[in-house]
């Protein structure tokens, strides 16, 4: 996770919240307004064919990171909570 206190002049790198996946990760985007538990977001995917895609969130701290289930059985799922790579 990449933090910038100058409007994106300048780039801090805070912890990979990934590693040694599967399928390429998009950067982590922050939502509008977000809130200190839901403080980022991004997918993964396969970039040189078609695949399904999970999404991932992570908090403002980057200390936990969880992914959303790929089929949603009803309105609602809990997320997997994952093991973050070692600092």
């Amino acid at each position: 996770m990449w933090t910038s206190g100058d409007e994106g002049a300048h780039w801090k790198k805070v912890r990979r919240l990934t590693e040694a996946a599967k399928f390429n990760h998009t950067y982590a985007r922050r939502p509008g307004n977000a809130q200190p538990d839901f403080y980022a977001l991004w997918a993964d995917g396969d970039t040189l064919r078609p695949s399904e895609s999970r999404l991932y969130f992570t908090n403002k701290e980057g200390t936990a990171v969880w992914r959303l289930p790929v089929h949603m059985r009803g309105e609602f799922a809990r997320p997997e909570k994952l093991e973050l790579p070692a600092r």
